[in-house]
């Protein structure tokens, strides 16, 4: 009865030494199925002489592009009868490529009225302190340009731009901030056009 059990434990010990085995043999084949079925790359581990590492088909990772949120406001001073907004108050936009909106006007007052629009920038997020303008390349914009409004007409005025990819890393929103004056004879306003479009 004992030799019967002795035999017993025997044969599960070899059993369970032939399964051990087995599952180490097929370790590696089910390892590169289970890779392969989930795509992952399978490390190559041959080594010897006269071997050569394949290149790697992996690309290296690229970080996507870069987006911010662009605000536009819109104001008017001195009272004058122009309803004036953007046509987008929001946006997202990616650096380093043409943006284009616009702002829309109408006279809604008694008499035609000649106007400039100054814009000032505002930077949310980042470095305290940073001059953000120097970032925004201006292609096309109505802003410190003398711009007549007659009286009923609805006006586009158009905004091209692009943000510069070097952005300080950090500022997420910049607020494109309008107001729109009455033009004064001689506006210093005005002369400030250079300025702005070489931005």
């Amino acid at each position: 009865m004992a030799r019967k059990s002795h035999t017993k434990t025997l044969l599960l010990c070899f059993v369970g030494l032939v399964w051990g085995i087995g599952l180490t043999i097929a370790a590696v084949p089910l390892y590169r199925l289970f890779c392969q079925h989930f795509g992952i790359a399978v490390p190559s581990i041959v080594t010897g002489p006269g071997y050569t590492p394949s290149p790697s088909t992996n690309l290296p990772y690229t970080s996507p592009p870069r987006e911010i949120t662009i605000r536009y406001t819109a104001n008017v001073a001195g009272g004058m009868p122009i309803k004036f907004h953007p046509i987008s108050y929001s946006q997202k936009v990616t650096l380093g490529q043409p943006v284009l909106t616009a702002y829309a006007a109408k006279n809604h007052g008694s008499r035609a009225y000649d106007g400039v629009a100054v814009h000032m920038l505002f930077a949310m997020g980042g470095p305290g302190g940073i001059d953000v303008s120097k970032y925004v390349n201006l292609q096309q914009c109505f802003c410190f340009e003398q711009e007549h409004y007659p009286v009923g007409a609805d006006l586009n005025l158009p905004l091209s731009y692009t943000i510069s990819p070097d952005l300080p890393e950090g500022i997420h929103t910049i607020s494109f901030a309008y107001t729109l004056f009455e033009a004064l004879p001689d506006d210093p306003r005005i002369k400030l056009k250079s300025t702005a479009n070489a931005r």
